[in-house]
């Protein structure tokens, strides 16, 4: 009768690791499961703004952004950049450094200074009018390359407009929009 009962009581353990083996595995699947959809949704959670100097809406995520999103910020960095005096470059500049990564920020933050810097000593204004239909956005390469004429003064004396395109190169890093580089074509990062 003992031996059965030992034979009863092996059988019932070995059931019971079964059991418990099966629920861990279970256990685990779920766990897996629900990290990946916590993952998911942390990283693609949509949110559509349309700010009121803004004129389109345009949608983000915690992972990627929309055309018209990159384009509109593409072209205020521009617009920061290259619509400048001497009593707001300053300013411009400053809005400008705070969408830099620290990574990036050493390189770009000198060179804008001494932009800043030979426009207000040298008393230039620069204005920069995008040409309709001459924006061209790429979301691979997170940048937008734009056409249009820049007119500066020096002065009271205006320069006659030239016609230049910019490249705006830009990352988007948890939810997180980041400048890298305002290049005039042909011509290096600054």
């Amino acid at each position: 009768m003992e031996l059965h009962h030992e034979k009863n009581l092996i059988a019932l353990s070995k059931l019971l690791n079964v059991l418990l083996l099966v629920g861990f595995v279970v256990m685990a699947t779920v766990s897996i499961v629900l990290g990946l959809a916590l993952n998911r949704t942390m990283n693609h959670q949509e949110r559509t703004l349309v700010p009121p100097t803004i004129s389109q809406a345009f949608t983000i995520s915690g992972a990627s952004v929309d055309a018209p999103y990159l384009q509109m910020m593409g072209e205020y960095f521009l617009f920061l950049k290259l619509n400048v005096t001497p009593a707001n470059v300053s300013r411009q500049y400053g809005r400008l450094l705070d969408y830099v990564p620290p990574e990036k920020w050493a390189g770009i933050q000198p060179l804008l200074l001494t932009d800043a810097t030979q426009i207000q000593k040298s008393n230039i204004s620069s204005r920069f009018d995008p040409l309709p239909g001459q924006t061209h956005v790429s979301l691979e390469s997170m940048q937008i390359k734009q056409k249009g004429q820049l007119i500066k003064t020096v002065g009271d004396r205006e320069l006659p407009a030239e016609e230049v395109t910019y490249i705006v190169q830009m990352a988007y890093d948890n939810g997180l929009l980041e400048l890298h580089g305002i290049m005039k074509e042909g011509q290096p990062n600054d």
